[in-house]
């Protein structure tokens, strides 16, 4: 990631956020990407960088890992299942990942 791509990711999420979402995507994903994602979901791409931060921090707190392509899938199927929802009653894309991390875990 371009040193440019990096400072717009901190200025958006704060320099914490920015390293976990880094480390998210790693060697093989794009910042590109996970905002396409967003997008397709109709949804905020800070949202989703939030969010990609607390699956990357559940997968390193359970010696985890996963590569971006699977980690981007599993966040795309947590914005489908929100979509059942009323959007009142959806919580923050965040929260929402981190109960289907609590619920079903992150399978293999």
């Amino acid at each position: 990631m371009d040193s440019a791509t990096q400072a717009k990711l901190t200025q958006a999420l704060g320099p914490e956020t920015a390293d976990i979402v880094i480390r998210f995507l790693g060697s093989d994903g794009s910042l590109c990407a996970l905002v396409e994602a967003a997008d397709q979901a109709d949804m905020d791409w800070p949202a989703w960088g939030k969010a990609a931060a607390v699956l990357q921090l559940w997968l390193e707190a359970h010696q985890r890992s996963a590569n971006a392509t699977r980690k981007l899938g599993y966040l795309t199927c947590t914005a489908e299942a929100q979509k059942n929802l009323p959007v009142s009653l959806r919580p923050a894309f965040p929260d929402a990942v981190e109960s289907m991390l609590a619920q079903f875990g992150f399978a293999e």
